[in-house]
């Protein structure tokens, strides 16, 4: 078992470098500038800033609901992913970084009603300076502004690369492959 437990963490890590690669986020940068000028006046990192603990967050969202479509109960590994991410945070240096990470989580579970992506993206506008609905008049419903909707279709890129290796991984351990598998670490 203490091998299983350090395979899994060996996995987190890898899904968490997933999470911090910078290789796409000047493009998410610029992309989301031309819908959104007014994000011009935040530079790349104060965005980045921003972003990648949000992106962490949703690493956490989408580990847990790995962890459910795959039947691994075990309440131990549902956090690895979560505990991995906290050690990221152990200098003092870090404690912006936390504090981020921890009000994008919060984000994502603050209303059960709603989608966590949806909780984490307001909240990332929000942070921004941005709007996540426009309303061209004062009576208008609004609508969700091109910014936020490309800023969703960017999170379910991540969401769909995140359950791929996810599932690389889980599909690779034949012991876990048993339906119905109530995997405990130890």
């Amino acid at each position: 078992m203490k091998n299983e437990k350090s395979e899994l963490i060996i996995w987190a890590k890898a899904l968490i470098d997933l999470v911090l690669d910078a290789s796409g986020q000047e493009v998410v940068y610029d992309e989301l500038c031309a819908r959104e000028p007014r994000l011009r006046q935040r530079s790349f990192k104060e965005f980045s800033a921003e972003y990648v603990p949000a992106k962490l967050a949703l690493g956490c969202v989408h580990w847990v609901g790995c962890c459910v479509e795959h039947r691994l109960e075990d309440k131990e590994l549902k956090n690895l992913y979560f505990k991995q991410v906290m050690e990221l945070f152990t200098s003092p240096k870090s404690l912006e970084n936390a504090t981020r990470f921890s009000e994008s989580l919060y984000a994502s579970n603050a209303d059960k009603e709603q989608s966590p992506v949806l909780g984490v993206l307001v909240h990332l506008f929000h942070k921004l300076g941005l709007e996540a609905i426009v309303k061209p008049g004062e009576s208008d419903a609004g609508e969700l502004n091109t910014g936020f909707t490309f800023m969703m279709q960017v999170c379910e890129a991540l969401k769909i690369v995140f359950e791929n290796q996810f599932d690389e991984f889980y599909y690779s351990q034949e012991t876990w492959n048993a339906p119905n598998a109530k995997r405990k670490v130890s």
